[in-house]
């Protein structure tokens, strides 16, 4: 951004640059306070601590997405200004570009996968058993901040593509039975997230949040498989209805 934008938006710097503020603040209390993962407790104050450093951290590459592709769009119709031609095929570029970042079209690239599956054979623990059934929503959330903060472009669960408007969430019918719903589709285990990305960021967070041996404590099987090649990982394009996607124009007399 060059001087005179920032003139034009002082908000906007003081935002962002208290944002990075906070981000930094957090993160230093998340390194000098990380507890021991001996606890029920110390656990639960860990996830919450990182969980809201994971939300802040999305919406700051969120804000400074939104605004390099802004400033994108509006180089591109400066440059086509006084063109009909010109400006139809900026226009036409633009609503590609829109449509594959709401989820609108299928997404192939390098990236990874994460299959989680109940196995007994893993050792039991009386502190941990039965937690990922029971917050199964929670803990797949989290795996998807975690990617989408750290370099994922497009992520699925099986097969259901994750959009701003997607929910992810356990719902009970009046039979009692339990049913984990993406985009209010049911899903059964096993879970496989697939995410299209970078490859190396993705990993490492996975890695330094301890997903596996913390999946593991709830006999949960975790398998992370790279897949490097240009075609590595495809995410389908989002199959539900966005927001006024139903809504009509009201003509007033």
């Amino acid at each position: 951004m060059d001087g005179e934008a920032k003139r034009r938006n002082p908000r906007l710097v003081w935002y962002l640059t208290g944002i990075a503020a906070i981000l930094g603040f957090m993160l230093t209390v998340q390194i000098t306070n990380r507890p021991n993962n001996t606890t029920e407790s110390g656990l639960a104050s860990y996830l919450d601590l990182r969980s809201e450093l994971v939300e802040l951290s999305a919406e700051h590459k969120t804000i400074m997405s939104d605004i390099a592709r802004q400033s994108a769009a509006l180089a591109q119709f400066k440059a086509a200004e006084g063109s009909d031609a010109d400006m139809r095929r900026a226009l036409e570029r633009d609503a590609r570009s829109v449509a594959a970042q709401a989820g609108l079209t299928p997404v192939s690239g390098p990236g990874i996968t994460v299959e989680i599956r109940d196995d007994p054979k893993l050792p039991f623990n009386q502190e941990y058993a039965g937690q990922f059934q029971q917050e199964s929503d929670q803990i797949l959330s989290q795996i998807v901040n975690d990617l989408f903060a750290n370099g994922a472009e497009a992520i699925s669960i099986n097969g259901q593509r994750l959009v701003t408007t997607s929910s992810i969430r356990l719902v009970t019918n009046l039979s009692g039975t339990t049913t984990l719903q993406v985009n209010t589709y049911p899903v059964t285990p096993p879970y496989v997230i697939a995410a299209v990305g970078d490859v190396d960021h993705m990993r490492a967070a996975l890695t330094v949040d301890d997903v596996v041996p913390l999946l593991q404590l709830m006999q949960e099987d975790c398998v992370i498989r790279v897949h490097p090649g240009p075609r590595g990982v495809t995410v389908p394009a989002y199959r539900g209805s966005l927001p006024g996607q139903w809504a009509k124009e009201v003509s007033h007399p």
